[in-house]
């Protein structure tokens, strides 16, 4: 034997099993140990001698209908508004107005009110740079009378603020708040507004708001402040009306005195719709000289005109 051979070691692992590569069966045994920490392998237990234990997991159902895609026949969630929304006077396209020109702000269409009823509103000008407020009752007498100032340069529209007391009988009754304009000229009537309301002796108030709609009566021709060759006079506007009845339409001198006067029926597709009007009339004066053109909405047997509008032109016969 040879003399190193002494030194080696010998591992027996069973009969006929001897190898003398120690250092190759120790990283075999190092590979195996670190395979063995890296993760789970894939075993096959086909033929496996015993049971194998495997993990259970739980499945989950598969969805198998298939929402139907949104069209025009699916049903829609509608949420309702938390308070009435206000709609708009239906304007057609092809006809603009202006703002209505003495606007009744307070109270509002339905009110309730008792006395005094606090009044705010937006118009003019005015003469002297003031409004007029009435109250007039059921039977069609003046209730109430007074003035009020427009917060505004003289000449320009502005904010009115008054207060309009009143005395009635009956526990309740229904009455018209007017507002009226004057021309800053000769003082005739320019423009009035109308708001119904219910008087109460007793009781708590409702006050309800009026927004800012469009003109109810607008005059296109003439225009306001310009010169009008006659004797024809052709008046053309649009207006929307609260009950099926012709406007009338007069014309006034600078003293007051009515030189011609007239009906015109509105074209409208519905009563409370905007439609137009137009009418001819003939005026004969000696001389030239600033006339009124007045335009109005007729109503009950309580109140003669509940919206009346105006120009003034220079007329050369």
């Amino acid at each position: 034997m040879h003399p190193r051979s002494r030194n080696r070691l010998r591992f027996t692992f069973g009969p006929g099993l001897d190898t003398t590569r120690p250092l190759f069966l120790l990283l075999s045994f190092i590979l195996a140990a670190c395979s063995a920490s890296a993760g789970p392998s894939v075993v096959s237990t086909a033929g496996a001698p015993g049971p194998v234990a495997t993990s259970v997991i739980e499945s989950v159902p598969e969805i198998t209908d298939t929402p139907a895609p949104i069209g025009q026949s699916t049903a829609a969630v509608v949420i309702e508004p938390p308070m009435p929304v206000p709609t708009s006077t239906p304007v057609p396209a092809s006809v603009g107005v202006p703002q209505e020109e003495l606007a009744i702000y307070l109270p509002g269409p339905g009110s309730q009110v008792i006395s005094p009823i606090q009044v705010q509103g937006y118009g003019g000008p005015s003469l002297n740079n003031r409004v007029e407020l009435r109250l007039i009752g059921e039977d069609g007498r003046i209730i109430s009378r007074g003035y009020t100032f427009l917060y505004s340069y003289p000449g320009r529209p502005g904010l009115y603020y008054g207060q309009v007391p009143f005395e009635t009988t009956s526990l309740a009754e229904l009455a018209w708040l007017q507002v009226r304009s004057y021309g800053d000229r000769y003082g005739l009537l320019k423009h009035l507004t109308t708001m119904p309301v219910t008087l109460l002796t007793s009781g708590s108030p409702r006050v309800e708001r009026n927004l800012h709609g469009p003109e109810k009566i607008t005059i296109f021709r003439p225009v306001d402040e310009t010169n009008l060759k006659g004797p024809t006079v052709r008046i053309e506007g649009a207006a929307w009306l609260d009950e099926d009845r012709p406007l009338g339409i007069e014309i006034l001198d600078l003293s007051g005195e009515v030189l011609a006067t007239g009906e015109a029926t509105v074209q409208a597709p519905a009563v409370g719709a905007l439609g137009t009007f137009e009418l001819e009339l003939e005026v004969t004066l000696p001389r030239s000289q600033w006339i009124r053109i007045g335009v109005f909405e007729h109503g009950g047997n309580a109140v003669d005109v509940i919206h009346y509008s105006s120009v003034q032109v220079w007329f050369i016969p």
